[in-house]
């Protein structure tokens, strides 16, 4: 797969996430979600995309910092307000890896307290 070819399903995920619409679409059978603070891992299509959203729900004031996009890997970093009782800004990174066109495992660093 190329950068352009991953480029164009993260755009696609991205896209349907923006929309509302079902970005579970984007997914693998067998997606998995790992939380790296607690090595809690989320399995399937449809649990990944409700934990997402719920994640999102949670995430005050979230920026984008970067993106970094390869041959069937991505690595986006950002920020967003803490929750209480924490106080600042919270870093994170979330690591995206493709097979098949599709998003088969996500892993998250930094969020597991939001």
């Amino acid at each position: 797969m190329t950068v352009e070819q991953t480029q164009q399903i993260l755009d696609r995920y991205f896209g349907l996430m923006g929309k509302d619409e079902d970005f579970a679409v984007c997914f693998t059978a067998d997606v998995t979600w790992l939380v790296a603070e607690t090595d809690e891992v989320i399995k399937g299509p449809h649990v990944v995309r409700d934990y997402i959203t719920a994640l999102h729900s949670r995430m005050a004031d979230a920026h984008g910092r970067r993106t970094v996009v390869g041959d069937e890997f991505v690595y986006l970093e950002g920020d967003c307000a803490a929750t209480a009782p924490a106080s600042g800004r919270v870093n994170y990174c979330i690591a995206y890896e493709m097979t098949d066109e599709l998003i088969a495992r996500i892993r998250c660093y930094g969020l597991g307290a939001v």
